[in-house]
């Protein structure tokens, strides 16, 4: 959203006034299990739910952070079997992305 080609750009510039972050969120399909397996296939990001280093970290929010919500609650906050979330730290962008590439092939 910190690009301004980005659909929603306006939107995010409204509400992130303090700049944008490397905070992201993506659903990996074939559901909880494969998002645990892709989460512990990760070689460069630690497995961690504090989401706050300088290093990227990866956290699957439904077995750990959110895991005592009822499924209805975790519904309403987004939080899905198959969610991970991704804080990017320091590293060099290329390295964190065959990271994540390599981990959901």
């Amino acid at each position: 959203p910190g690009l301004p080609g980005f659909p929603g750009h306006d939107i995010a510039a409204r509400q992130m006034q303090g700049g944008f972050g490397g905070m992201l969120s993506l659903r990996v399909a074939g559901g909880p299990a494969a998002a645990v397996a892709a989460a512990a296939r990760v070689g460069l990001w630690k497995r961690a739910t504090s989401l706050g280093g300088p290093e990227t970290l990866v956290c699957h929010p439904a077995t750990t952070t959110h895991a005592s919500l009822t499924p209805d609650e975790a519904t309403l906050l987004g939080v899905t079997p198959g969610l991970l979330r991704i804080s990017v730290g320091l590293e060099d962008p290329t390295d964190v992305l065959r990271d994540i590439v390599r981990a959901l092939d």
